[in-house]
């Protein structure tokens, strides 16, 4: 997912002399290869080939990672075993009622009461959540009429410590709920009890409920109002596209009985104090380095040559391509498997499930963002556009011809090193053919 206000380690975002295109470093956990400041063109294919890519317009382009229509399908489920509860619990009643001649409406309310107490609030509590982790996740937005970035960054906040409250006590509140619901409900079932000691028992047990309920609201809504007030706020850091810190960074995590490799493509923007450490930063999982170096290039052909030259955001959480998914798996599919998949696109409630991601990605994640960020994202007049350097439009020429001659950004080592090669070997070039003259 893009993690935000993240701080590599010193040697990952100095933007010392010793720090540009084409360097290679070895660091405690792996290596990196470094590809900016100075975006040069590294001759790579450009690809999104992690989806990082979440929306594109003709002056900005949004990078925002996670899969958003697993997290809305997981809390649907809950809603389709709500159905099949719900339906269990009538067929019991009924079946109650065959075997002893009267209607009851007593198995039903017992499955209706589980629904209500564990099915449903569990559904809510992962929309909810789903919701908040698209909140907290804001997107990096690059600017190419200003050639700049803006990066998000959540400010520290002044950590308010709600009194009564711990890791257990949402639970230990929850449960203490249940039991006395649980205590109403077998009150109201009692069928050796006298009707006065019966209605004694329910009167008091609403009354407990009730109190409980009050109290815990009362708590959550103060406690709700405080936390956000003292929450972190979300800013965004704008800073020069051209001096960008950008690496790829390939790992190996040793643990006791296993040994994993993750390469990480991650943009940072250094303190101004100290150079050292990120800012604010973000990062996605590229599996390799060659597929590190697609997505940047993707990024970099946005930002120099226009969104013609970058991919456009993947459609798999849109309503439209599920729509052509379910016509095309029609006609490829025989009746069984059809059917097959078609139970399972209930169970998961995968049509409303691309509604709501459909909405978290259009709507709740850009409700979120700052106004001073929509202002700065405003188009501008095109004779306002900023320009690429001099510097940077000569590098790059330079580079698209040592590339068609077969050399490798990956190879050729830092840029300032390949360029001063390559100047010696034309001195020598040309001192070589005044001697033979």
């Amino acid at each position: 997912m893009t993690t935000a206000n993240e701080s590599p380690s010193p040697t990952q975002t100095s933007p010392e002399p010793d720090w540009e295109a084409g360097v290679r470093r070895t660091t405690q956990e792996g290596r990196l290869l470094a590809l900016g400041p100075a975006p040069v063109t590294t001759g790579e294919r450009g690809a999104d080939v992690n989806a990082w890519i979440r929306r594109k317009t003709e002056g900005w382009l949004d990078l925002q990672n996670g899969n958003l229509l697993f997290g809305a399908e997981f809390a649907l489920m809950f809603l389709s075993l709500t159905v099949l509860v719900m339906m269990g619990g009538l067929a019991m009643t009924v079946d109650y009622y065959l075997g002893h001649n009267e209607f009851t409406w007593i198995p039903l309310l017992g499955l209706g009461g589980m629904n209500l107490l564990i099915t449903v609030p569990w559904g809510l509590c992962m929309h909810f959540l789903g919701n908040k982790a698209v909140k907290e996740t804001p997107p990096v937005r690059l600017n190419r009429q200003r050639r700049e970035v803006a990066m998000p960054r959540w400010t520290t906040g002044k950590g308010l410590q709600l009194p009564f409250w711990n890791s257990n006590s949402g639970l230990i509140a929850y449960i203490v709920l249940l039991l006395t619901i649980g205590f109403v409900f077998s009150a109201i079932t009692q069928e050796n009890a006298s009707d006065e000691y019966r209605s004694t028992l329910v009167f008091w047990g609403l009354l407990t409920l009730g109190t409980e309920i009050l109290v815990i609201s009362t708590y959550l809504f103060i406690a709700l109002r405080l936390k956000k007030k003292h929450d972190p706020k979300l800013v965004y850091e704008i800073y020069p596209w051209e001096k960008l810190v950008a690496y790829i960074e390939t790992r190996q995590d040793i643990g006791p009985s296993l040994m994993a490799t993750h390469t990480v493509l991650t943009l940072a923007i250094p303190k101004p104090n100290d150079p050292e450490s990120a800012l604010a930063a973000a990062s996605i999982n590229v599996g390799h380095e060659t597929a590190g170096l697609a997505q940047w290039e993707c990024i970099r052909q946005f930002m120099e040559n226009g969104p013609e030259a970058c991919p456009d955001p993947k459609e798999d959480e849109t309503l439209a391509h599920y729509k052509t998914k379910c016509r095309q798996a029609r006609k490829e599919m025989s009746l069984v498997p059809w059917l097959g998949k078609k139970v399972g696109d209930w169970f998961f409630q995968r049509y409303l499930a691309h509604i709501i991601t459909e909405r978290r990605i259009k709507t709740l994640a850009l409700k979120s963002l700052p106004e001073e960020l929509k202002a700065w994202s405003a188009p501008l007049p095109k004779e306002q556009w900023a320009k690429p350097s001099e510097a940077l439009q000569n590098l790059n020429q330079q580079l698209a011809r040592a590339y068609e001659r077969g050399l490798k950004f990956t190879q050729m080592g830092p840029v300032s090193e390949w360029q001063a090669g390559r100047e010696e070997k034309q001195q020598q070039k040309r001192g070589r053919g005044r001697f033979r003259a």
